[in-house]
């Protein structure tokens, strides 16, 4: 079995040396799995509205696979749940999670349309979500195709779950829906998510999330006209906040590049991603709004970090206060050693594929900070190497051949924790 799959990884570029590149390009933009990635892709899922496209579209996976289909809506969108069940199915299941929204674009900044799907001459399909992380749905549902047609048959249920707003904070999505019976009864004993795009031939995989404090300050001071010079404006307060915010964030530089680039978790990204006030031009505004996004570093106090909230409130001055969009105190680690059967049989089987791994906090967050506060491991996973990062950024895109050899992968990661038998993880 692993021979056979080292030798399938392996053909995709053993014929790009001999056969020509448009012959090459034919044949992917030919091929069920590019094309269905692509017709995902071109779902506009950074609105609400379509996201009922993406739910027709698991349902007619579901449906051509002969899986069991349900959408539920705890907090008001959907969540898909296509279930494929073991011969064993008391033993807990597995969770094979993504998620169907996306972030909204700047279509200005694109090279080309971000909803289009466009694949060009190099084998890059280019479109939002393509990294993050309509690729990772796309090599589940084809791992399990490829594992049905071969006629493999699995002890464990594997229930493949569709996120509506993890780019949101989940608030409608996976933080409702573990509340639910449904989830309940799914029994899950262990889950696989969205994994990060690696630069390097390594892959990384993550078994911890940073926490999200994100805050919008809102300054007040007097208004007026535009050719007065006023006291204690909320523009003037303004600046002082994003000083000592900006004093932080070069502190935090400090600390990340002193680090092991790898090392997410050593320190506390800070960035201003808004800024909102006034209206005319020669009105002085009396409010103006700031958010400020943070995900806290592994060792952050969260008293010294609400502390440091407060000191910059005073330092700002009076009528500046604060509101959290988003504030999680604790994210619990999966464990990444020998006492974890999951993490053992996901480490030898991407190792045996000839696949380096290296265990990393994942940078921001994601659905997975909720499903370990529930005691379940979970670990995030993707074959995405040498592709550069371009998540939340203009021209998106993942290579074709890692799109391809990225469900061979899951074909042999799932394979495998599909047939363990019953296991015990302590958190």
């Amino acid at each position: 079995m692993r021979t056979l799959l080292i030798l399938l990884l392996s053909v995709p570029l053993v014929l790009c040396g001999h056969l020509p590149k448009k012959y090459l390009l034919d044949s992917y933009l030919n091929n069920p799995v590019v094309k269905n990635f692509m017709e995902y892709v071109r779902i506009d899922t950074s609105k609400e509205e379509n996201l009922e496209l993406a739910v027709d579209f698991w349902k007619r996976k579901a449906q051509e696979l002969e899986l069991d289909f349900n959408v539920y809506y705890p907090g008001g969108l959907p969540i898909c749940v296509l279930s494929w069940y073991g011969t064993e199915p008391s033993l807990p299941s597995i969770m094979l999670n993504s998620h169907m929204d996306v972030v909204l674009v700047e279509e200005e900044d694109w090279t080309y349309p971000p909803f289009s799907a466009h694949m060009d001459e190099n084998g890059d399909i280019f479109g939002r979500g393509t990294q993050d992380d309509k690729d990772v749905g796309i090599m589940y549902i084809e791992a399990i195709r490829e594992m049905k047609k071969n006629g493999i048959k699995l002890k464990r249920t594997f229930h493949m779950t569709l996120m509506p707003d993890e780019e949101r904070g989940s608030r409608r999505g996976m933080v409702k829906f573990i509340e639910t019976k449904e989830f309940k009864d799914m029994n899950i004993g262990f889950a696989l998510d969205e994994g990060p795009v690696s630069p390097g031939d390594n892959i990384e995989i993550m078994y911890q999330d940073k926490r999200p404090w994100q805050m919008k300050f809102t300054t007040r001071g007097p208004s007026g006209h535009g050719s007065s010079i006023l006291a204690s404006t909320a523009m003037e307060k303004l600046f002082k906040l994003i000083g000592v915010i900006g004093t932080y964030r070069d502190e935090q530089k400090a600390i990340m590049r002193a680090s092991d680039p790898l090392d997410f978790g050593a320190y506390t990204s800070v960035n201003v991603n808004y800024v909102r006030g006034g209206a005319v031009p020669n009105v002085i505004p009396g409010r103006v709004e700031l958010i400020v996004d943070t995900r806290l570093a592994v060792s952050t106090d969260v008293t010294e970090m609400s502390n440091r909230v407060s000191s910059w409130l005073q330092e700002a001055g009076n009528d500046t206060s604060v509101e959290f969009v988003r504030k999680i105190l604790v994210s619990k680690a999966t464990k990444i050693d020998d006492s974890n059967p999951y993490w053992v049989i996901m480490r030898d089987a991407v190792q045996e594929l000839g696949i380096q791994i290296d265990p990393i906090v994942c940078p921001a967050t994601t659905d997975m900070i909720n499903i370990r506060q529930l005691g379940i491991p979970a670990l995030g996973f993707a074959f995405k190497p040498r592709t550069e990062i371009r998540y939340h950024a203009a021209n998106e895109y993942l290579n074709v051949d890692n799109l391809l050899h990225g469900v061979t992968v899951y074909v042999a990661v799932l394979s495998r924790l599909g047939n363990m038998s019953d296991v015990a993880y302590v958190q």
